[in-house]
């Protein structure tokens, strides 16, 4: 039989698809980050640690990508690149890391990243001691036009300062009409210190002083700062019956196996001179090695905690707490959150490096269905952190677990449950203190002021919360007697320690303050002076001795209902409206200083004036700050108006009026400002475009597939799939390079990952109660054995309906090439429904 070899090599679209990849892009840049970090480990392995390890990173910002100018650029002082390794960088699917020592981990990660920023490419690498550069440049639409896939390494003069390293040029913006355009000014739009601060957590260990020869990044020439939790030391602890002293820090080393790895693709070479799986023979001894630390943040809060998990110093996972404190009941099928539970506020946070576990494709999440993650969060949290689910004489002593027992509540202020409280004379007990104060305390850490750095201060508060104040004994300066506190005349000699003189002006002797009557000359010392009052609502007049306003009912002295003060004390703050350093670029080129903009929900109608209708906020202006007070069920709100629309109106003006010497030029107009501050405030959240839809769709599924695949059923499902759905299946398998081999390990669940969106909404139809009850979705399931038989089927097919459409509108919609705006709405408000509802 003859046999033909046949030419297989991509078309260059297929660069071009990568870049339809949905990615953010912080990931995107991140990226190239992983890429410098991963050239000084490889330095370091080879015994060449670079003596600094700097990454110089550069974005441009909103108006030179207007303008389709600027480039992005990341520069190391790594080793170097040989023109080899370059071509290797830029092959789509190559790849020369290890699966262990790198963050880089997959081969198309650069060409999805780059391809994403812009259309063209360019490396420039030099190795020490050499005297010129390789330069290479990718150009996409270049190699779409050749269909070919060569690009030409050149020589050049090595660029000045770079004596060994590689510098990575991404520029010429995607124009209207591609998929990827304005995914660059996602970029740009972001404001430099939160860009920073967003690295910053991300590289946290690496960037921190406490690393042995810590990374230095910046960014446009100011440096990123390592984030630091705001733990309590680990000499702090708390002391629980049964489970004895336990730490408020608790560190983490610990080798939990060795074996043998395929460099190549990871697997288990388990006593075999090649791997089993792909048959390579590169291989090393891997230790699973779980480090770090859990403890106690020195406050609580609603969403600020949960646990950091890193791999090879970049985080993949922050304030991480489904892992951790959601109980997976593997025979009852149901997942239970067990932390927090009581104020719904927690406290337990920690920094936790899994080097060996793998992370899926995106690096959002390690491969949980992995025998190292499981093994790994056996050690970490154990089994159920309840001690009711215990069995007979067994304890969960995992370092979570342990935390949990010591510090799941806060009620007992002081030393009791280790948190920071006052003592309240009237009620004789200690009360938590304000949280103003915690924020207060919070920014002085962040500032490294001594005894707010290091947690002495914190901890006065919580040693003395439990302690009346002295009580002072005024001595009397006549005799000399110790009276007791607020005593009005001397016990010893009767004078008087506080009075006050006579209203009788032939009398005008000092007398004890709260006399009655003067025991000198009998004058009365209680007169009553009324005065007329104005009525602070609606400014009416009122005779002296009304208690209420004649005019509107108002109460005397009462504060107006749409002050500051009072809605303060009637609002919650709105974590999802608010802004942090919220900045924007002006008309001149400059970025506005940093402005928080802090929104709070009023649960009344705002009433500015007895006669007026009610207003849907109010705004309070300081330096740095606007307080938004907003009433969501105002009718506005109700007829569709987005709130960060009134709120970007509200800064926008703020901001046009602090800067008047702006007033006439272009683009210093309120039309302007309010787009740029909703952009960089709320961005694609205020939008409706086809291309952000399309993404926070495909992150809503991606959410939903993380839920379903411990979904028993999900086992059941798999034996239904259609031909066609199978064939969709397979496809994405290849594509996202899993051997099909594995399949078989997949079918009770993990195929899912790979299932359109049409399977995972046919998945639920099929299924519809298993979704329910805090798997997938947090509304219950109405249960036939709770409410009326008939009662019971009607919500039940009323909820599957309801959540159905929204799931089909959301799975078709990613059909659409140019779907009409209409559509985009419907999807969107699809989306928002279901993301909302997710548990």
């Amino acid at each position: 039989m003859a046999h033909k070899l046949l030419d297989i090599t991509p078309t260059p679209e297929v660069l071009v698809a990568l870049t339809r990849t949905p990615i953010s892009p912080l990931d995107a840049l991140s990226e190239l980050i992983d890429n410098a970090i991963d050239s000084f480990r490889a330095a370091e392995i080879a015994g060449k640690p670079p003596a600094v390890r700097h990454v110089v990173i550069e974005v441009p910002g909103s108006a030179a990508v207007d303008r389709g100018e600027g480039l992005i650029r990341v520069r190391d002082t790594g080793p170097g690149l040989s023109a080899e390794q370059i071509a290797n960088a830029m092959r789509a699917g190559f790849t020369s890391k290890n699966h262990y020592d790198t963050l880089g981990l997959f081969g198309m990660g650069f060409n999805i990243a780059t391809g994403k920023l812009g259309r063209i490419t360019r490396v420039i690498s030099v190795q020490a001691g050499e005297q010129h550069a390789l330069q290479v440049t990718l150009d996409l639409p270049k190699l779409i036009r050749d269909q070919a896939f060569e690009v030409r390494a050149e020589t050049i003069e090595r660029p000045p300062g770079l004596e060994h390293g590689t510098i990575v040029e991404v520029k010429g913006w995607w124009p209207h009409g591609d998929a990827n355009h304005g995914f660059i000014k996602d970029v740009a739009r972001m404001s430099k210190p939160t860009l920073r601060d967003r690295i910053g957590r991300r590289y946290a260990t690496l960037l921190r002083g406490d690393a042995e020869n810590p990374v230095k990044m910046t960014v446009n020439g100011e440096p990123c700062r390592g984030y630091e939790h705001c733990a309590w030391s680990p000499e702090r602890y708390v002391e629980r019956a049964g489970h004895g002293r336990i730490p408020a820090r608790i560190a983490i080393d610990e080798e939990l196996t060795r074996s043998r790895r395929c460099l190549k693709d990871g697997a288990d070479f388990d006593g075999h001179d090649a791997c089993p799986r792909c048959g390579g023979k590169d291989s090393r001894e891997v230790a699973e090695r779980i480090r770090g630390w859990v403890g106690i943040q020195r406050f609580d809060d609603a969403s600020g905690f949960g646990i950091d998990l890193i791999r090879n110093g970049r985080a993949i996972r922050t304030e991480e707490k489904d892992a951790f404190f959601t109980y997976q009941d593997e025979v009852k099928g149901v997942s239970e959150r067990e932390y927090p539970i009581d104020q719904q506020y927690g406290r337990i946070i920690g920094e936790v490096h899994l080097d060996h576990v793998p992370v899926d494709f995106q690096k959002q999440n390690f491969q949980i269905s992995t025998e190292e993650w499981q093994t790994a969060m056996k050690f970490l949290r154990g089994g159920s952190l309840l001690p009711s689910q215990w069995a007979d004489g067994e304890k969960n002593t995992s370092p979570v677990s342990r935390l949990f027992q010591g510090y799941r509540k806060v009620r007992n202020f002081g030393r009791a449950d280790m948190y920071m409280g006052k003592y309240d004379e009237v009620k004789s007990k200690a009360l938590r203190i304000p949280r103003e104060v915690e924020r207060e305390y919070l920014e002085k850490f962040r500032n490294k002021v001594d005894g707010y750095y290091d947690d002495a201060k914190w901890w006065e508060l919580v040693e003395t919360a439990n302690e009346p104040p002295i009580e002072e004994l005024p001595e009397c300066e006549a005799c000399g007697f110790q009276n007791v506190k607020g005593a009005e005349s001397c016990g010893g000699c009767g004078a008087i320690l506080i009075g006050k003189t006579c209203l009788s002006a032939e009398c005008s002797q000092m007398i004890a303050k709260n006399a009655d009557i003067c025991p000198i000359c009998g004058a009365d010392q209680k007169p009553e002076i009324a005065f007329p009052w104005t009525c602070t609502f609606c400014g009416g007049n009122n005779t002296p001795g009304l208690k209420q306003c004649a005019s509107c009912g108002h109460l005397e002295g009462e504060p107006h209902p749409a002050s500051p003060k009072t809605l303060q004390a009637e609002s919650d703050e709105n974590t999802e409206l608010s802004v942090t350093g919220l900045s924007i670029e002006l008309c001149n080129g400059k970025a506005t200083n940093a402005l928080d903009v802090v929104v709070r929900n009023v649960h009344r109608p705002i009433l500015t004036g007895p006669a007026q209708s009610a207003v849907p906020m109010i705004a309070d202006r300081s330096t740095g700050r606007i307080t938004v007070y907003l009433h969501p069920g105002h009718s506005v709100f109700a007829a569709g108006l987005r709130p960060a629309y009134l709120v970007a109106s509200e800064v926008a003006q703020y901001l046009y009026s602090l800067h008047q010497n702006l007033a006439g030029k272009p683009g210093h107009t309120m039309g302007t400002l309010i787009t740029q501050v909703l952009m960089q405030g709320w961005g694609d959240a205020v939008t409706e475009n086809a291309d952000t839809a399309r993404q926070t769709i495909r992150t809503l599924f991606a959410s939903i597939v993380d839920r379903v695949i411990g979904i028993g059923q999900a086992g059941d499902f798999y034996a239904e799939l259609s031909g066609e759905q199978q064939t969709a299946m397979a496809n994405e398998m290849i594509s996202s390079d899993v051997d099909l081999a594995e399949l078989e390990h997949l079918k009770t669940g993990g195929y899912l990952k790979y299932c359109t969106p049409e399977t995972l909404a046919a998945f639920f139809s099929r299924y519809p109660a298993a979704w329910f009850g805090g798997q997938v979705w947090s509304d219950p399931w109405p249960r036939v054995d709770q409410l009326l038989p008939v009662a019971a089927e009607a919500l039940q097919a009323e909820l599957t309906t309801k959540y159905q459409r929204c799931l089909e509108d959301c799975a078709s919609y990613l059909r659409y090439q140019q779907p009409e705006r209409l559509i985009v709405i419907r999807a969107r408000a699809a989306a928002e429904f279901l993301g909302d509802k997710l548990a």
